[in-house]
């Protein structure tokens, strides 16, 4: 009688390792089904998670951080102005402390004709002028001199400055509104780029008390309404960031959950149709 109940509890046994190999097997077969098609399973999202912690403690301990930049790049035409004496010299800025606001004292010129002049300085040779970008009646943007670089425009300001040149129609120096919405598109992004304050963007006047721009110069609360709609756009684009964050850790959270709950069912369920063990 006690040998038959101790094969009994063995058949038992045998059976349930059985069926748990044979959930095993399964489940391989589902997961390699799974990669097959090219779909990220548990498995995979589970290595993944733990890349990506071990590269946030790597992180930590370098002292390594990815800057975030909110302002998207407005469309800027790269036409580098040959290195030369007259407007580009290739030296290097000191430090980058201010964006200097400016306005080219020729109307109805456009952005293309300032960057062509300024290369031709260094044929003509008669005089040191340039600036960082200039921008069009049209609004386009032109990159004459590289950010890091020293561009002949802000006088003193040279050295620890961008400087940027705008297009205008007449003597007034006002803006039409395609030129307006690209300047402040322009230092809106390089502020927010190079960690620049409201009180560090600055009229050319403000280095050398000339009247540039002088649209800005001769109507002062419209430069304060200028720098009002840079951080504006600033604080919009950081708000839209931000937002995408909340959204993607949100879904993140219910699909983790979604994960959690789906493992505890299939625990449940394996628990509630195991075999049950004779005594």
């Amino acid at each position: 009688m006690e040998n038959r109940k101790r094969k009994r509890s063995r058949h038992t046994l045998l059976w349930i390792i059985f069926i748990e190999i044979l959930l095993v097997l399964a489940g391989l077969a589902i997961v390699i089904f799974v990669l097959d098609d090219g779909v990220e399973t548990p498995v995979d999202q589970l290595i993944n998670e733990t890349m990506k912690i071990d590269y946030l403690e790597e992180t930590e301990k370098t002292g390594e951080t990815e800057e975030e930049f909110y302002v998207p790049r407005p469309f800027i035409d790269e036409q580098l102005l040959t290195v030369n004496p007259y407007s580009r010299p290739g030296e290097k800025i000191k430090s980058l402390d201010y964006i200097v606001i400016h306005y080219l004292g020729n109307p109805k010129t456009t952005a293309q004709e300032n960057h062509d002049y300024f290369e031709s300085l260094k044929d003509l040779k008669n005089v040191s002028m340039s600036a960082n970008y200039v921008i069009g009646i049209e609004g386009e943007i032109i990159h004459c001199v590289p950010d890091d670089e020293v561009a002949y425009a802000s006088n003193s300001a040279n050295s620890y400055s961008i400087s940027i040149e705008n297009c205008h129609k007449d003597e007034s120096g006002r803006l039409t509104d395609k030129t307006y919405t690209a300047l402040v598109d322009l230092t809106a992004y390089l502020s927010e780029r190079y960690g620049l304050e409201r009180d560090q963007i600055i009229r050319h006047y403000d280095v050398t008390g000339k009247e540039c721009p002088k649209y800005y110069v001769d109507h002062p609360d419209k430069w304060e309404a200028f720098l009002d709609d840079v951080m504006l756009i600033r604080n919009y684009w950081k708000e839209e960031a931000e937002k995408e964050k909340r959204a993607k850790e949100e879904e993140e959270a219910r699909r983790r959950h979604e994960e959690e709950t789906g493992i505890d069912e299939l625990t449940a369920f394996l628990e509630s149709n195991a075999p049950a063990s004779e005594e």
